[in-house]
Order: structure tokens, then sequence, then C-alpha cells
């Protein structure tokens, strides 16, 4: 009985150490798997990008400026200027004092190919005001001006109010100018109060640069419901729900710089590279715990399954990965998911059902659905994913140590060797 026993123990031995080479070498193609899910979502990007290139870029909106060209004078050598000073035109920039955004957007999805990209159309107004210095009051000139990233999504401009007058503007590379002047009735620090309105498209983002010199407020109304609230400064109040969102950021020139930027990012939720890819994370620990209860399912039936068949199995497992990017690609994310998993379940208990000949296949089929439905609902945690995670997985290892505690012992092993083959 000993001697039989300690054969049973190196036979245990030289299979566990062949299971995990084979788990080893599995890392190769669920390796390649990720890169195919890497590959198709750069596709997707390119693609984004060749969007954004036909319709417009993500949008970068700046704080006006006010630059007012003065008439200096300078004193220089007097050999060359018998006065001893020399006239210089100056231009001199001043960001506005107050500056508020308010943005109405409207999103909108365009296909190509496979793929989804998500762009906008949004009607921006800009109000605010220039406190006026001695330098604007001796301006030859005055120009006021603003900044989009990306022209091409500019339209319909309304007329610029300032200080209760009228002005076209006109485009000039990046930029949008009037030439402006003050009122008759302008003084040294008097606000002057500016207005006016376009329409900007855009491709996924959406962003405003507060003023430098000034405080700034921006307030984003849009119908998307899944915003990712991005840029240096994050919004102070935000209200999102089902049907869009509302978010208002306020800004002071105590706490930021012109460099800063404030906006949103409109999201994709049925994004399926990222849930695929985050899938294919749990692969290798899908694989170990299906290795495990085939060993389990060995021990009771007394039915071997050989290293080749465990690697068939492994295999299968790893084309589920392919299966549930190439589905969601088409279909939801969950749907697909459902899919690829019934499908490799499916397979796999055929393949058990072959092999072990018992309804032990059965049983082990349904623990391959067991932690499929496990590994979707992690997916669905996002934030507790890890900690969940963690506990499954100690609770597993709680249950392996249960069922290994005596795996040693000559009375149990006895009892493993006359157990009755489940028919």
């Amino acid at each position: 009985m000993e001697k039989n026993v300690k054969s049973n123990a190196k036979r245990t031995a030289i299979k566990i150490s062949l299971l995990a080479t084979v788990s080893l070498l599995l890392l190769i193609p669920l390796a390649m798997i990720e890169g195919v899910i890497e590959d198709r979502e750069e596709t997707k990007n390119a693609v984004i990008e060749e969007v954004a290139n036909s319709y417009a870029m993500q949008q970068f909106v700046s704080a006006p400026l006010l630059t007012s060209f003065v008439v200096e004078e300078k004193l220089v050598d007097k050999k060359t200027d018998a006065s001893g000073k020399q006239k210089y035109l100056m231009n001199y920039d001043k960001e506005c004092s107050q500056v508020d955004y308010k943005a109405d957007v409207v999103t909108d999805m365009l296909h190509r190919s496979v793929y989804d990209v998500i762009v906008y159309n949004s009607h921006i107004k800009i109000m605010g005001g220039f406190m006026i210095t001695d330098k604007e009051m001796r301006a030859r000139n005055i120009d006021f001006s603003f900044k989009v990233s990306d022209p091409k999504g500019f339209s319909n401009p309304s007329q610029l109010t300032f200080g209760g007058q009228t002005f076209n503007l006109s485009r000039r590379s990046d930029y949008f100018i009037a030439e402006v002047t003050l009122p008759a009735s302008a003084k040294v620090g008097e606000m002057i109060d500016f207005a006016f309105s376009f329409d900007l498209k855009g491709t996924e983002s959406l962003f405003f640069y507060p003023s430098g010199d000034g405080n700034t407020t921006l307030s984003i109304n849009s119908s998307h419901p899944h915003p990712s609230f991005q840029g240096t400064l994050l919004p102070d109040h935000r209200e999102v729900k089902n049907d869009g969102f509302v978010a208002t950021w306020i800004v002071s020139n105590f706490n930021s710089f012109s460099h800063d930027n404030m906006g949103v990012k409109f999201v994709d939720p049925a994004n399926p590279y990222q849930q695929s890819m985050r899938s294919a994370k749990y692969g290798m620990l899908i694989i170990v715990l299906v290795f495990v209860a085939g060993l389990f399912v060995e021990f009771l039936t007394r039915k071997e399954i050989c290293t080749i068949q465990y690697a068939v199995i492994g295999l299968s497992l790893v084309l589920f990965y392919s299966l549930l990017v190439a589905f969601s690609e088409f279909i939801a994310f969950g749907i697909a998911y459902v899919a690829a998993a019934s499908m490799t379940t499916g397979a796999l208990i055929f393949y058990f059902r072959a092999i072990l000949k018992n309804r032990s296949a059965y049983m082990l089929g349904a623990f391959v659905a067991l932690v499929y439905a496990m590994n979707y609902m992690l997916l669905q945690m996002e934030t507790y994913a890890l900690l969940a995670g963690s506990l499954v997985l100690f609770l597993l290892l709680c249950v392996v140590m249960f069922l290994t505690a005596n795996i040693n012992n000559k009375k149990e092993l006895g009892k493993m060797n006359n157990y009755e083959t489940i028919e």
C-alpha cells in the first residue's frame, strides 16, 4: 500500500509539473491574442484620426485677447537723432479681466467600417470684459482676437459686441480678429464688456483655456450621458444623468494659469477593446482554475485527462478572447461575451464528455460557465474588481486547501482508490 501511495504521489507531482509547463506555454497564444486586441484598438484610433482630419479635430478654445498698438518714444543716441528720441510702434497684449464660456453640445456617431467615432456640434457663447488702461486709451489701433485649435470646425460667428458697438470677425491664420474702437466715453479703469457666439464642431473632446489675468467661468451642457471630465482643472459642479450632463467650472487668476485647460471628452462606453483587454488579463487565472478543477475530477472519477488534452482545453480557453473581440465589433459587448462563453463552454462539455464518459463532464462544464460568469462580474465592477477578485481567489484557495489537506493520508488515498466511478 505504501508503495502504491508513493507511486500515486509521484505521478501526481509529474502531472502537476506538466500542467504548469502547459500553462506557461499558453501564455504565448494569450499574448498573441492581447496583441490582436491592441492592433484592433490602434486601427480604431487611426480611423478616429482620419475622421477628425476630415470633420474637425478635438477643439481647444482660447480666452480673448486685446492687442493695443501704441506709439512709444524711446531715448536714442543724439548723434543719430537731433531730438534724442525715436518713435516705435509697440503692441501690448491684454487678457480679459472676466470671461464666461457657455457651450451647448450635441453629439453624433459616425460609422467607418466596423468602428464608431463620436463627433459633436456645439454652440458657444463667450462673454466678459476688459479693464481699460492708459495703453488702450493711447492706442492707434486695437485688435480683439481669440483662437480655436482647428478652424475647420468654426462656423456661423455672430457680430462681436464690444463696448456697446458691433464689429465683424475675420480670420487671420488660426486666429479670429476684429478691429475695435473704444467708446467715446471710455475712461481708464472702466470695464468694457464684450459678447459674441459661434458654432464649433469637433471630434471626441472640447476644451477651454481660462484667462490668465482674470476670473473664468465655464458651463457645458450636453445630451451625451457618458462624459469624462479632463484637463488640468476639473468642474466645481457636475450633474450626470441618463439623458445628458451639465458641468460648471469657476476659476480665478489666483489658482490657474493661462496654459491650464478644462473640458470634457465624450466617451463611448461600448468600446469593446478596453473591456476585451481587461478580460484577457484574467486569461491565465481562468486557465489555472479550469486545470485545477480537471485534476480534482481526475482524483474523484479515476478517469485520466492526458497532458495533450489539457493543452487542447487551454487553447480553447484562449480562443474565447479572439471570439469575444470579433463578436464585440458587431454587437454589444455583453451579448458578445455571452455568445463567446456559450460557444466555448459548449465545445468543452462535448470534449469533457468524450474524455471522461460520465456525468462529471457536465460538472466540469458547469464550472467553466461559472468561471466565465465570475469573470464578467469582475469586468462590470471596475472600481471594486481587485477587491472582489482577491476575495474570490482567497475563497477558492481555502477550498483547495480543504480538499487537499489529507491527500497524502493513506486512509484517504485508499478511499480514493476504491471510489466508485460515476457513470
